[in-house]
């Protein structure tokens, strides 16, 4: 009985790891702050979702979900996850929570509970990587004159 119990538990713990593994990226750089958002200690958290091209697992294109609200943290965002690549055959899409603070530089993925959309994205994907002075051509009623709101 002791032998049945350890198998079903070894292969259950084995079939779990194997539906994680694929959902991690095998190329996946951390979005980083650019010097100036940094200098003006920019914060803020957005939703950005990836939409992968299956058969060879590059992003095609980054969704902003819900805004970090300042347009050199959104712009560091989207062109660091273009650069993301996954397993082909895995995966469609990937939503992803993003937040910066106001004293660190570095990306952190907040985990461990839900965070809701409280503002609106941005109505249109990225295919190609973004300069922050595009956006704010772009979206002037979301990030205003200074580059947020």
């Amino acid at each position: 009985m002791k032998n049945v119990f350890i198998l079903t538990v070894l292969f259950v713990s084995l079939s779990i790891k194997c539906v994680h593994a694929d959902d991690k990226p095998l190329f996946a750089p951390r979005p980083t702050k650019d010097p100036v958002a940094s200098k003006k200690h920019a914060q803020g958290v957005g939703i950005f979702e990836m939409i992968v091209d299956k058969p060879s697992g590059k992003v095609q294109e980054v969704w902003v979900r819900s805004s970090t609200k300042d347009v050199l943290l959104n712009a560091d965002v989207v062109n660091t996850f273009l650069l993301w690549r996954f397993k082909p055959n895995t995966q469609s899409f990937v939503r992803i929570v993003v937040g910066f603070t106001a004293d660190k530089d570095a990306a952190l993925y907040p985990v461990g509970h839900t965070t809701h959309a409280t503002n609106r994205g941005l109505p249109a994907p990225f295919k190609e990587p973004i300069a922050a002075a595009k956006l704010w051509q772009w979206f002037p009623e979301l990030y205003g004159a200074a580059g947020h709101r």
